[in-house]
């Protein structure tokens, strides 16, 4: 029996759940999914459109987001956005972060639209409603003779054994009371109309799907547009967030048209959803609407090929099918889709994180290693399970892309030395629960991902505050004692680092050429010249990496410092709590120390405090 990896909590599992997330699970073997598709080992389980799972012996079902239509919207944005990403990486194209350029492509009326269009202008839907075909159907009803108009073929049959329809009786025959009479009705349920009305159905999903679709795109257009003069924004954030945005684009003239050009779309859109609405309420539509069944496979009869007004409900009809592509919704090839889109999620993520780690200053080496100032170089790798892992000294983060919008409800626990965090579409992020929104459609993505690595590494860099060098020799105690300026408070035997040392090593070492034979005078050095190498790397921008001098150290008790004026014009500090806990602020240079509101959606990571 496949055992499965839950990318959750990084644990082993042999049995799946009755109900699980679509791409939570990785198989450790090759195995068969719902009869139709072999799943290979280090494979995802995804969704096929059914809804449920059956491998093997196990049974269950996929998690069914409660979405309303603007969630589906929002999905089937995303959707496009991560495919559109993924082609441009594979056609080495410029490729966004954020919304791409192909996706302007959405602004401009389709096909279908533009036959709609000229088809409600010119009124041929709105005929039909009006005037309608109808079937004359005659009815055999029993009637006074008085008012029979017309008389149906049986009436002889039927007054000659039925002696209650008898006026009287003659000698040639009778006179009738009641006969048989033909009453002709006008019936609307033809197939012509169950048609009309069936595509009165489609157009009004069609279009209601539509405008939602560009009215959200016409959004996030307006939002990325307003970062570009955003003055309650702070600036390095605010071209931080407008560069990701244009980087998906060859002209800004060209978005800025699209913009405009998709406003006139969406009252277009809206206009045409009005019209049908108001078709729907048409004597016509109310009454065949219930218990309509109409094939997709059009039959073509002479009035839908020959008459002036229905033939264009034909041409509607093939159109809209076209848009649909009916042909293609066999679960086989949902999930080989749902594969794709989860894999170039996973691609969009890892790349996520490379440019965070390029913002942040790191620099990519060819060994799959990042390097900054102040801090160890961290390696990147992405394991068997589709895990972006990074590790520095002794700490590790784990970042688990999730193409989902399904809320996960456990806590994410730290397993060892390894953080793990969720990167998934669902914009409730919980913090604590390590679970961060990274979507095409989120301008913040990019920014949650820096605060969190920045705290990360900062947890890393500071433990270096407070370090002392113990049982050291008296005659090095001696030296460090003539060369003390404030860097380090002499206890018996020992130092307890105050401030950035590293320019005065040469002078330490110098000691050592004194004593090259005294093995414990060596070790002691080595030991300081260490920590001084560790604690010079407090001096660097915990935003960028950006160092400044020793003398711009300004020491404060217990173990705390501040630093501001720096060249990136970034200031960071270090102020001990009432609880005895330290903490870490960094802030922009002549930043207002008053408590904002959503402090986060104005600075970014350029402004954090950390618990150290």
């Amino acid at each position: 029996m496949a055992e499965w990896y839950d990318r959750v909590t990084g644990d082993l599992i042999k049995q799946l759940p009755d109900i699980v997330i679509s791409g939570r699970y990785v198989v450790d073997d090759t195995c068969t999914f719902n009869g139709h598709t072999t799943i290979e080992n280090g494979s995802l389980l995804v969704n096929d459109g059914t809804d449920k799972f059956h491998i093997g012996h196990q049974l269950g079902s996929f998690t069914k987001t409660v979405q309303t239509d603007q969630d589906t919207t929002e999905f089937g944005i995303i959707e496009s956005a991560i495919l559109a990403y993924q082609e441009a990486i594979d056609s080495e194209n410029k490729s966004s972060f954020l919304i791409p350029e192909k996706l302007l492509a959405r602004f401009e009326m389709s096909k279908f639209e533009e036959l709609l269009f000229e088809v409600l202008k010119k009124g041929h839907l709105q005929e039909i409603a009006r005037r309608p075909r109808m079937e004359l159907i005659y009815q055999e009803y029993l009637v006074p003779v008085s008012r029979a108009k017309k008389i149906a073929a049986s009436a002889n049959i039927h007054l000659a054994s039925h002696s209650e329809c008898w006026q009287t009786r003659t000698l040639t025959g009778v006179i009738p009371k009641q006969v048989l009479a033909l009453e002709s009705e006008d019936q609307l349920n033809i197939y012509e109309n169950r048609v009309y009305v069936k595509l009165l159905i489609f157009i009004e999903s069609y279009l209601l799907k539509r405008v939602l679709e560009v009215k959200r795109l016409e959004e996030l257009f307006k939002e990325a547009m307003d970062f570009q003069d955003a003055e309650d924004i702070y600036f390095e954030l605010r071209e931080s967030i407008f560069k990701l945005w244009g980087e998906g684009f060859s002209d800004n003239t060209e978005a800025d048209y699209a913009a405009s050009n998709g406003v006139t779309t969406l009252n277009i859109l809206s206009q045409m959803l009005k019209k049908v609405r108001t078709l729907q309420h048409s004597k016509l539509y109310r009454l065949l609407t219930h218990n309509l069944h109409v094939p997709l496979k059009l039959n073509m009869t002479n009035v839908l090929s020959h008459d002036q007004h229905y033939r264009h409900v034909a041409r509607l009809w093939n159109s809209w099918l076209e848009t649909q592509q009916v042909n293609k919704v066999d679960p086989e090839f949902i999930f080989m889709r749902n594969q794709k889109i989860t894999t170039s999620y996973i691609n969009y993520c890892v790349d996520l994180v490379k440019r965070t780690l390029h913002e942040l200053g790191f620099i990519e080496q060819d060994n799959n290693t990042f390097e900054r100032n102040g801090i160890n170089p961290i390696s990147f790798l992405l394991t068997k399970y589709s895990e972006i892992l990074l590790c520095v000294g002794s700490q590790s983060i784990c970042f688990v892309p999730f193409f989902t919008e399904s809320i996960i409800n456990e806590k994410i626990e730290k397993t060892g030395q390894i953080q793990r965090v969720l990167l998934t579409l669902n914009r409730e992020s919980n913090e604590s629960n390590k679970i961060i929104c990274s979507s095409p459609t989120y301008f913040y993505s990019l920014e949650l991902l820096a605060v969190l690595i920045s705290k990360w590494l900062a947890k890393e860099t500071y433990q270096s505050l407070g370090l002392s060098v113990n049982k050291l020799p008296s005659l090095l105690v001696e030296e460090l004692r003539k060369i003390n300026d404030s860097y380090w408070v002499i206890e018996n035997n020992s130092i307890v680092v105050s401030k950035p040392f590293l320019s005065i090593t040469p002078k330490i070492s110098d000691v050592l050429l004194k004593h090259n034979n005294d093995i414990t005078v060596k070790n002691s050095v080595d030991n300081i010249i260490k920590v001084a190498k560790s604690f010079d790397n407090l001096l660097c921008c915990p935003c960028c990496g950006s160092q400044v001098n020793e003398n711009q150290w300004i020491y404060r008790d217990n173990n705390c410092f501040s630093i501001r004026h720096s060249s990136c014009k970034h200031s960071w500090q270090v102020n001990r709590q009432v609880d005895g806990s330290r903490i870490l602020k960094i802030a922009p240079d002549k930043v207002s120390e008053s408590n904002l509101p959503h402090e986060f959606e104005q600075f970014g990571r350029y402004r954090m405090t950390i618990k150290i």
